[in-house]
């Protein structure tokens, strides 16, 4: 079996010893793994083709052509799984997502839905509906119009061999199926799907994986006040070094796949 030496970043949550206990002492440090190539997938999360923010998609498409591509090659030739969640719907136009859908998610049915809070409240709709997040006109008109033609961008199409999911029950299922227990995360956008999504970074930490974040493979949506400093992305990444696990670049992956 192929060994990973891979260095990864966390955020500390303390000083040097003999310091002062305050967050300006707070720094990243770094660890040495050995790891499994087998142990370990890349999960590439919403790498679509289309997106309705034009900035957004223009530095995730180049991230993906520049980084990702070769990042998942490099995996591939190593004998690390690679993983594509493009979203549930998107998924399904890949015949691969079949491979670990249970019956309820290939045929429909299923858990019955939750007593509380009460359907009206979750759906934001009758006396709760002043409670919903406005539609944006531009996103609806977006949806209507183009959403039905978002696939995963061509540079990282499924090949044979590669995996495609559509929920984090079947991202588990193909883990456990080949002893997988190393999550390797990359996509968009950083401050929501990644991290977010049941096959993201917070829910498969939660269930007991190692998750890695390939910090230059992600960027976030930023607001208007954050866009210059890409501040959301950084704190995003921030987030995952401080509270749910390590970052990795694509170069120090590449090169640990092919060392």
């Amino acid at each position: 079996m192929s060994t990973i030496s891979l260095q990864v970043r966390y955020q500390r949550h303390a000083p040097d010893e003999g310091e002062e206990y305050i967050e300006p002492n707070f720094r990243r440090a770094f660890l040495d793994w050995e790891l499994t190539a087998t142990e370990a997938a890349l999960v590439m999360v919403d790498c679509w083709s289309i997106h309705p923010i034009v900035t957004h998609q223009q530095r995730a498409a180049q991230i993906c052509t520049d980084l990702i591509a070769p990042v998942a090659e490099a995996c591939r030739r190593a004998g690390v799984r690679v993983v594509h969640a493009p979203s549930p719907g998107q998924a399904k136009l890949y015949e691969q997502w079949t491979k670990y859908a249970c019956d309820a998610e290939l045929f429909g049915g299923g858990g019955e839905p939750p007593e509380w809070p009460p359907a009206e409240f979750r759906n934001r709709e009758g006396d709760y509906a002043q409670f919903a997040r406005p539609t944006e006109p531009a996103t609806k008109k977006w949806i209507d119009e183009e959403l039905e033609n978002r696939r995963i961008i061509d540079c990282l199409e499924p090949q044979a061999g590669d995996f495609v999911v559509a929920t984090g029950e079947q991202l588990h299922r193909l883990c456990r199926h080949n002893g997988v227990v190393h999550l390797f995360y990359c996509g968009f956008a950083a401050n929501m799907c990644v991290p977010g999504r049941d096959y993201g970074m917070r829910a498969m930490q939660r269930r007991g994986y190692n998750v890695i974040l390939l910090r230059d493979c992600t960027t976030a949506i930023e607001a208007g006040h954050t866009y210059e400093a890409m501040a959301l992305t950084e704190a995003s990444i921030l987030e995952v070094e401080m509270t749910l696990g390590f970052t990795a670049t694509a170069a120090e992956l590449i090169a640990a796949c092919t060392a």
